[in-house]
């Protein structure tokens, strides 16, 4: 630096230079972190969620085809043993440390299992098998086999869905009936109107699912700057009904029989025996004021068409019910309320022909897509007539208390 006559600074070339190179290096600093955050860090407006490479999750979500196989991300990343873990739609990421090197690395949640046993399913064992098949054998006996055996083999295998815990069976999903079998790490779904496409298999929404059973917040969150990846968030409902009609009217009130359900105390195996043929009478038992036991049990009888609600072995509250039609057979079985919406608008196809019902009240659902909920389109509640798609139909007044009285995780129990 130096000064001319003037006493005037005079900033030589060098300096300049120098300050420029300072400044540039400055703003690099700045930039490129951001810059490589927003490459390694992804934002789901539909589902809320960020997903990052925090734990490696965004470079295993994308290399395994992450948007098919495990859907978008419910919830953030979490950590349990100080490991971390993070729900999609259809599955669970997690850390893991190798028994042998003792690195970390990451595989796909046994969802597929922990839903079995969260919603007490029991599969039948496998039938013996030929020595000669293309398909493959679990160590356990179970196969698979057309039409999954391809999707299975082509999206990792044993590696990504783990071995098979059932054969192909036909069971009530979200989306209506669908033979599926269920993995270790998932469960597929064979999706016949889009047979011949890549999309004819679809995995199942176990990641959801067990993240609701479970109380694991998946409210939405803001994005911090990330990425944003896929569409815009939906206010259409996602959980697809099994249950409404095209054109709901309601059907005048059928005449009360005089007779009404003789109830015996809840015995000890959930099964309640019916005494009287049904009829469209109301709640044999007044409502008591919900508590927060929980001992509770939803007991669904379908011979009776009526559902009884108990507390230990005191039957708190009890009403009639329409359940499945033939073909659409509420399912039997022990199961857990896993979902609770308080109105949902309901839209599906019949035949063909596409229904939308508006606020139904009230939905729990307990198995896959089928639920309890309130029902204002007919009035069949214990009359023997069976209208629903699977769902159980309840009068209105009853759906709000038996939708305050039962909380996520209460059993339910449905039975001849």
């Amino acid at each position: 630096m130096s000064y001319n006559s003037q006493g005037v600074v005079m900033v030589s070339r060098r300096t300049s230079v120098a300050s420029f190179l300072i400044v540039v290096l400055i703003v690099w600093c700045f930039l490129v972190p951001t810059t490589h955050a927003q490459s390694t860090s992804l934002y789901f407006p539909a589902t809320g969620h960020h997903l990052t490479d925090n734990a490696g999750f965004v470079s295993f979500w994308q290399v395994h085809n992450g948007a098919q196989l495990l859907g978008f991300p419910i919830t953030e990343q979490l950590f349990v043993d100080g490991l971390a873990i993070q729900y999609f739609e259809y599955g669970r990421l997690e850390q893991y440390i190798d028994a042998e090197t003792g690195a970390t690395d990451i595989q796909t949640g046994a969802v597929g299992v922990e839903y079995a046993e969260a919603m007490q399913r029991i599969f039948a064992a496998p039938p013996p098998r030929s020595t000669k098949t293309t398909a493959h054998v679990a160590d356990n006996g179970y196969m698979v086999r057309v039409p999954f055996l391809s999707f299975w083999e082509k999206a990792g295998g044993l590696a990504f869905f783990g071995q098979p815990i059932s054969e192909a069976i036909w069971e009530t999903t979200e989306h209506g009936q669908r033979r599926v079998q269920y993995f270790e790490r998932g469960r597929l779904e064979y999706v016949p109107e889009m047979a011949g496409t890549a999309d004819e298999i679809a995995v199942g929404s176990l990641g959801k699912t067990l993240a609701l059973l479970r109380g694991i917040d998946i409210a939405p969150v803001a994005n911090w700057r990330a990425t944003v990846y896929g569409p815009p968030a939906s206010s259409a409902p996602d959980i697809a009904s099994l249950d409404a009609t095209p054109t709901p009217t309601p059907v005048p009130p059928t005449p009360v029989s005089t007779a009404e359900p003789t109830v015996a105390p809840a015995p000890t195996n959930l099964v309640v025996q019916p005494t009287a043929a049904p009829a469209s009478a109301h709640p044999t038992v007044a409502p008591v004021a919900a508590t927060n036991t929980s001992n509770k049990l939803i007991v669904i009888n379908l011979s009776q068409q009526w559902l009884y609600a108990y507390e230990g072995d005191t039957m708190v509250f009890d009403a009639p019910v329409a359940t499945g039609r033939d073909g659409m057979n509420t399912p039997t079985g022990n199961y857990t309320i896993y979902s609770k919406i308080k109105s949902q608008t309901m839209r599906g196809t019949d035949n063909g022909v596409p229904w939308v019902v508006p606020d139904v009240p009230d939905v729990m659902y307990f198995n896959g897509g089928v639920a309890l909920h309130g029902t204002y389109w007919h009035n069949l509640f214990g009359t023997g007539v069976r209208p629903s798609h699977g769902c159980v139909n309840l009068p209105l007044d009853s759906a709000i208390w038996l939708y305050d009285w039962a909380s996520i995780g209460v059993s339910v129990s449905v039975s001849y």
